[in-house]
């Protein structure tokens, strides 16, 4: 176990939770989910996290604890095709300007972020440019559920970002736990 304390956003039931448990991660400290069914179902599999913020808005430096990870799937339905194409303008997936800002109030080492597969033509590179001017690197990629074995498509955009900070040495990527760190 890596032993990194993970705070999720937009919780919903805990699907990166558990697939962040399943890697050996680390363990969640505190998880925001504004839908009361979806909160009862964190509750279950993760009764020691804090769920004391239920709505993003209200979350921040004030009200969550530090972490070393955040990760979140922001809303998608302005994002998504099926959608009316606002992209991140729209009400609900424009709730990505909240994401940002407590990524930027508190700077975690690592951010993992999830959205269907359509914010890459509809919001991708703002979503990049923010975490870059928040000074984080990404990457990312787009898997299927049929990758894993489900009997559908679902094609979904993860994005994994670290914090870099710049020195004299140039572009420093900060490590993983137990590795070296290594100059650009």
């Amino acid at each position: 176990n890596l032993g990194l304390r993970i705070g999720s956003l937009f919780a919903g039931v805990g699907g990166l939770e558990l697939g962040l448990a399943w890697a050996a991660v680390g363990h969640v400290v505190w998880q925001v989910e504004i839908e009361p069914y979806a909160r009862a179902v964190l509750a279950k599999h993760w009764p020691e996290a804090d769920r004391s913020v239920t709505d993003v808005r209200n979350g921040g430096r004030a009200t969550l604890a530090p972490v070393d990870l955040i990760c979140g799937g922001f809303p998608c339905q302005d994002v998504s095709y099926a959608g009316k194409g606002e992209g991140l303008d729209g009400a609900r997936s424009g709730l990505w300007v909240e994401f940002g800002r407590i990524i930027g109030e508190l700077r975690p080492r690592f951010v993992v972020v999830e959205n269907v597969a359509a914010l890459l033509t509809r919001g991708m590179e703002r979503v990049l440019g923010d975490l870059s001017e928040l000074g984080y690197d990404a990457e990312w990629t787009t898997l299927r559920a049929s990758d894993v074995g489900a009997p559908h498509r679902r094609e979904r955009i993860f994005i994994v970002a670290h914090a870099v900070r710049e020195g004299r040495e140039g572009r420093v990527h900060e490590p993983p736990p137990g590795r070296e760190r290594s100059l650009e």
